[in-house]
């Protein structure tokens, strides 16, 4: 039997866990054994059913006494169960409060008991009981049911036999990938790499002994294999799941296109579940009643996409955003996509087909589960606001975590622990009530005509929901207009707060913020007393189900919303958590306002929420250290040395770095050009430098290039110089925000002689073997901005500790970027090239020692871009 968690994933009870039996008044041979005991359910849960549980003496003379001394009302026990199955020191947790059961559970022994009494004196479980019990058997506690004399006993659920861990051996997972093994035997182009042998070593260490495991792996490693191996094995031999979490899409398809049924076939079968964001998915139900009712729903016909989309239904297995043939538009997909709010559940028509379901379904059963990191820190954030660690929340529970492209980790937990607001986001929920005539109000008001109770729920619809939905639109508007000019005449980020500026300390802007959060929540009452109003007519109710379902949706948002504008404009006490700021997103009449926030310090966050929590922890990329040291993510990730040891119970952390197999010094180039025009206001002379190089360089590799850049606007100078001298006709070009980073990608790789430029997305995540990619540009060192808000903050929170931001953040974080921008041009051991950096401060700055010290160890060469070229020529003929 299954108990459901809203919107996390079942709890489902073994069979063979269930007993179910109204004990009696038995004796047995335990010299301890009470009066009272249970029958046994055939087979138990892994504990021999050889004698059912008992009662000791002294334990139901306790449990009696505890009763008596509530009045005889309910009472929540846990005990412990001895090698006889005799139920002995139990201890009061609880009266009648099942979530204060769940929590003292957290600190008690597997193996178990939790009782409780029902002062009826029958002892029958509720499905409230039935609920908890599957929650505690998840925690290896069995439950159990008494009277208030404690003698008589019913076993709903028998206490789990303790877990008996098989630890992994790693000579067997590392013959597997050596010259003899399976790998060799059933890939072609197998190569011996000792570094991922060590790397596998490590990593089986840390599942049999638990902790935190970082671990550089250089480009080539074949790292994904060496976690992968150890996850896999240890999920057949323990049935526990491990998360594998990467930032990327490209490496998580990866995992799960190619990686993962590869390690199936060397280890055996494993399952195992790609898991996605609930938004990736389709609801069946609301895409149907989207295409009956669009006319109401939409300005312009939506009826040609919505009718492909019902198509591909019909078609797909998948049902995920991913596996669709086209991009529909956001306001189309917002209408259909799977939405908690809106969720019928059980009672959905389509819930036994439900796309997002059956992938919820599978992954409640995998034992290893691909996920990307902003679907495990939004199930962290869930876990952390409710006190959970051990069951389903947003994912299933789990106990290891494999965090691949780690040096992401702390920007994405970043992303996922703040709020943002914006004014589109706040128009498009209060679009959904009302839109030129349709919408959800519309379509409420029209279903109520000629209906019992019609009349009064139109005159709600007219004279409540449509006045203060009216309100609430010109409140956000008069509070956007006053912010607005504080990113339009500040250059497009304004920091809030101590270091910045307060708008509500202008009284004109705390009143709009104090009439729009009132208005907000006007119109939450509203819609709320309307929907109760419909729901008291049956049949109406039964018709409108779905448009309940979006009122309910949208009340939801609002408060969400309120909370957003509270915590950004008016925070109080939590002001000093986080860093808040208003940015403009876009120009003119078309530029979208956002108010957002972040925290500040995430390394004490992620140390109490994932590190603390979990038994194992693998962090590997292959950019983690700077000049050889894991320092600075130590620092960041809350891992420092400094900062563990004050912990009751301080995490084990083990360091690896693991270099890679290439060559670096035979096959790349380093080559860095000192005599560009300098960084100005507008940079425009250095980009047109930059534009001559590029062309230079190309015309001596015949295309075949990456050109990276930190801002899109020198990318778009760059890109209008290179077609402005005909470069475009010469060779293909490929321009970031001229078609999305997949068809780019694809298309410069068929092409073989494209020039590709992109900024910050296409300095990690890409993969180019081969002839593709034969050289890269660098136009400067990737240092992040100072007065980007996050950045600012946590530069200021570095400086009041004494210490100095730009050496212990600023320059470990550009150490870190260019290594990854450098690395995307050699990834096999045939591949060969230059690596071309026109930011000559990695030569003349005191800190460019440190930069040069973080790379990878090629031959540099440096001088006028006329020597430089020369030097490149002559690399290019030898390796031609």
């Amino acid at each position: 039997m299954t108990a459901d968690i809203p919107d996390g994933f079942p709890i489902t009870l073994p069979k063979h866990a269930l007993a179910g039996f109204d004990g009696t008044e038995d004796d047995h041979d335990a010299d301890d054994a009470g009066p009272g005991g249970s029958g046994n359910a055939e087979g138990g849960s892994g504990r021999p059913p050889d004698r059912p549980l008992t009662l000791s003496p002294r334990a139901s003379e306790r449990l009696r006494a505890e009763i008596a001394r509530a009045g005889g009302r309910e009472v929540c026990f846990l005990a412990e169960v001895d090698e006889n199955r005799a139920i002995h020191s139990p201890r009061a947790v609880a009266r009648g409060n099942f979530a204060a059961v769940l929590v003292a559970a957290k600190d008690a022994k597997q193996g178990g008991v939790m009782l409780h009494n029902h002062p009826s004196g029958y002892l029958e479980p509720s499905d409230a009981d039935l609920h908890v019990a599957a929650q505690l058997y998840e925690d290896g506690i069995g439950t159990a049911i008494i009277d208030n004399d404690g003698r008589r006993l019913y076993v709903v659920v028998e206490p789990p036999a303790p877990k008996e861990t098989v630890l992994l051996d790693p000579a067997e997972l590392e013959a597997v990938l050596a010259p003899a093994g399976a790998m060799a035997e059933r890939t072609p182009s197998y190569e011996d790499r000792p570094g991922q042998r060590a790397m596998l070593r490590a990593i089986v260490e840390r599942f049999n002994e638990g902790g935190v495991e970082i671990v550089e792996a250089g480009t080539g490693t074949g790292k994904s294999l060496a976690y992968l191996l150890p996850a896999v094995r240890w999920a057949q031999e323990n049935k526990e799941r491990t998360v594998l979490s990467t930032n990327t899409i490209n490496l998580q398809e990866q995992l799960a296109g190619k990686d993962v049924p590869l390690v199936e076939t060397l280890l055996g079968e494993v399952t195992w579940a790609l898991v996605k964001g609930r938004g990736n998915y389709v609801s069946i139900r609301r895409a149907r009643l989207a295409a009956e009712s669009q006319a109401s729903i939409f300005e312009d016909d939506r009826s040609e996409e919505l009718e492909s989309i019902l198509d591909w239904i019909e078609a797909t297995e998948d049902g995920s955003l991913s596996d669709l043939a086209f991009s529909p538009a956001s306001d189309t997909w917002e209408e259909i996509r799977s939405d908690s709010d809106i969720c019928l559940r059980a009672r959905c028509p389509h819930f036994q087909s439900c796309f997002y379901q059956n992938a919820r379904r599978k992954a409640a059963a995998a034992d290893v589960l691909v996920v990307n990191h902003h679907l495990l820190f939004t199930d962290l954030a869930v876990r952390r606001a409710t006190s959970n660690y051990k069951h389903s929340a947003v994912l299933p529970a789990y106990q290891r975590v494999v965090l691949d492209e780690a040096h992401n980790a702390e920007d994405a937990a970043t992303s996922h622990l703040g709020v943002e607001i914006t004014r589109a986001g706040l128009f498009r929920a209060l679009s959904r009530l009302d839109r030129r005539g349709r919408g959800i109000l519309t379509a409420v008001y029209d279903a109520a005509d000629g209906v019992q109770g019609g009349s009064e729920i139109r005159q709600r619809v007219e004279n409540d929901a449509r006045p203060a939905l009216s309100k609430a639109r010109a409140e956000i508007e008069g509070l956007i207009e006053r912010l607005e000019p504080y990113v339009s005449d500040g250059g497009g980020t304004i920091r809030l707060g101590e270091a910045g500026i307060e708008p509500v300390e202008r009284e004109e802007v705390a009143e709009r913020l104090r009439a729009t959060l009132s208005a907000l929540g006007t119109l939450e009452r509203k819609l709320a007393d309307l929907r109760t109003r419909v729901e008291i007519e049956e049949d109406l109710s039964d018709r409108l189900q779905a448009r309940l379902l979006d009122l309910r949706s949208v009340e939801r948002r609002l408060a969400s919303s309120a909370h957003g504008l509270r915590l950004v404009l008016a925070p109080g006490d939590e002001a000093r958590w986080f860093v808040r700021w208003l940015e403009g997103r876009g120009s003119g009449a078309r530029m979208n306002l956002v108010l957002a926030a972040a925290p500040i310090e995430l390394g004490e966050v992620l140390r109490e929420s994932l590190f603390n929590q979990v038994e194992t922890t693998v962090l590997t990329s292959a950019t983690l250290t700077t000049r050889g040291t894991f320092d600075f993510l130590r620092g960041r990730l809350g891992l420092a040395a400094s900062e563990i040891q004050h912990d009751e119970t301080p995490v084990e952390v083990h360091e690896r770095i693991v270099q890679s197999p290439f060559d670096f010094r035979e096959q790349v180039v380093l080559g860095v050009v000192t005599d560009l025009p300098g960084f100005t206001a507008d940079n425009h002379a250095f980009d047109r430098g930059s534009t001559d190089v590029l062309i230079d360089f190309a015309e001596m590799t015949d295309g075949g290039l990456f050109g990276l850049f930190t801002s899109y606007a020198a990318l778009r100078r760059v890109a209008t110089g290179l077609r402005e001298a005909g470069v475009d006709g010469r060779w293909p070009l490929f321009v970031q925000g001229e078609s999305d980073r997949y068809r780019l990608l694809s298309q410069f790789v068929a092409s073989g002689r494209g020039i590709l430029l992109g900024t910050s997305s296409f300095w990690e995540g890409v993969d180019v073997p081969g002839d593709p990619l034969r050289g890269l540009l660098i136009q400067k060192l990737p240092f992040r901005v100072p007065s980007e808000p996050i950045t600012a903050a946590r530069m200021e929170a570095i400086e009041r500790r004494g210490h100095d931001p730009f050496q212990e953040f600023m320059l470990p974080h550009a150490a870190l970027r260019l290594k990854q921008g450098f690395g995307r041009l050699i990834r096999s051991q045939t591949d060969r090239g230059a690596v071309v950096l026109l930011d000559d401060r990695i030569l003349t700055k005191r800190y460019g020692r440190y930069l040069r010290g973080s790379l990878p160890d090629a031959p540099l060469v440096k001088g006028a871009w006329s020597d430089v070229r020369r030097r490149l020529e002559d690399f290019y003929a030898s390796v031609g």
